[in-house]
């Protein structure tokens, strides 16, 4: 199986959300990219700090734009907004595509709040709103 998370620049939320579902399941193929992501750049200096607070390496990830892949093998992609998964979905009608809180299935608002260039609790919000909903996926998933 192959996930993809995605979100706006493939900076904080999409490779937050790769790391941390790679710490909790094997087996399965997991990346990120961004909609709108320059190719080639580091995570926020933010998402590496939080993830490293939480035992978890961003230290090395490069974003890249899903323009550039292939994303017609995701068996799966999940995305940071609903925005995001319906800009996707209405690109390739024919992929399995929904925002990582409605995946999840346990929230109303089916959106995860981008911190970028606000602070650093706000990233660990983000973090943390992401590995719960993360916990959900896997059940979902059967993992």
């Amino acid at each position: 199986m192959k996930i993809m998370f995605v979100c706006t620049g493939n900076t904080c939320r999409s490779p937050m959300a790769e790391v941390i579902f790679k710490s909790v399941v094997s087996d399965i193929e997991v990346s990120s990219a961004g909609l709108f992501a320059l190719t080639g750049s580091n995570a926020s200096a933010e998402a590496i700090e939080v993830c490293k607070n939480h035992g978890l390496d961003l230290s090395h990830h490069k974003s890249r734009n899903i323009a550039d892949l292939n994303i017609k093998c995701i068996d799966l992609i999940l995305t940071a907004t609903l925005e995001h998964a319906n800009l996707l979905k209405n690109s390739y009608p024919d992929l399995n595509v929904f925002s990582i809180r409605e995946y999840a299935g346990v929230y109303d608002d089916l959106n995860i709040r981008d911190p970028i260039g606000v602070g650093l609790s706000d990233y660990e919000d983000c973090f943390l709103e992401i590995r719960d909903a993360l916990k959900n996926v896997v059940v979902n998933l059967n993992l």
